[in-house]
Order: C-alpha cells, then structure tokens, then sequence
C-alpha cells in the first residue's frame, strides 16, 4: 500500500476545478494500475492537510506486489501525471509517495 499525494504549489483552481481534476488523475492511476498490476486497487481518500494538495490518496492492492511491479506503477503514474499536466498547460507539480504507509502510521 502507498500514500499518494499531488501538490500544486500556490494554485488559484478553485473547489469545483481541483475536483474534476482529482477524478482524472484517479482515472489515470486506475489506468496505471490496470496496465502493470491487471490487479484491482482500492483508492482510498485521505485527508488534505494543505491547500494545496490537489490528491491525497492511500492505494492499496488485495495481495501485496513485488518490489519491480511496484516500481513500474509509480514510473507509470509519474509519466502519466507529468504528461496530463503539460497538456492541460498546468504549473508542475510535486508528486509524493509514502510507500507502506499503513506501517508509518502505526
């Protein structure tokens, strides 16, 4: 399980516009997980502490995944942030992953 969290730094989205953004970049780790899991994945909301977190997401599979599968999904959903935010012409963001994060939080 990782924490998934996507920060644009000093934006003006307003509530409605970081909403439709947050459903597309869960669609696209959907699509990142679907292409190198074909595993399903639980997208859990977490908290946004600061303003400007866009996604604050814990994803969590069934059954644990190897380290290399691992490694492909967060490469996948990087290139995938990274290029929806070029062709929306957004500001670059900060992507954080907190790998077993259920553990840190105990």
């Amino acid at each position: 399980m990782v924490d998934v969290t996507v920060k644009m730094i000093n934006h003006d989205l307003n509530e409605r516009e970081v909403k439709i953004l947050e459903v597309f970049l869960l669609n696209l780790a959907a699509q990142s997980n679907a292409s190198t899991t074909k595993m399903g994945m639980a997208l859990n909301p977490l908290e946004k502490l600061e303003h400007d977190m866009i996604i604050h997401y814990r994803f969590a599979w069934q059954s644990s995944i190897s380290e290399e599968l691992y490694g492909e999904f967060k490469e996948g959903l990087e290139r995938r942030y990274s290029v929806a935010f070029k062709m929306c012409d957004l500001p670059e963001v900060q992507i954080l992953f907190m790998e077993n994060a259920y553990i840190e939080s105990i």
